[in-house]
């Protein structure tokens, strides 16, 4: 019995969002990339960035688009 790599989850996204990351995913040309790879990509490029900077892209994301 063979153990399961990934796990699947199920989140929201607005149409727009979703749009992104299908927009993000067909960037590359001599490699294919999926949806769950361009949020692994982001993950790993949000981890990069300082706590400060991490909390202002999560500010525009959960206060200011609430506001908007």
């Amino acid at each position: 019995m063979s153990k399961a790599k990934f796990k699947r989850f199920n989140f929201s996204l607005t149409d727009h969002v979703s749009r992104d990351i299908d927009d993000i995913s067909l960037l590359p040309r001599d490699f294919k990339c999926s949806r769950s790879d361009v949020l692994k990509a982001a993950i790993l490029s949000f981890k990069e960035l300082s706590k400060t900077e991490q909390i202002e892209i999560l500010r525009k994301v959960c206060v200011d688009s609430e506001n908007a």
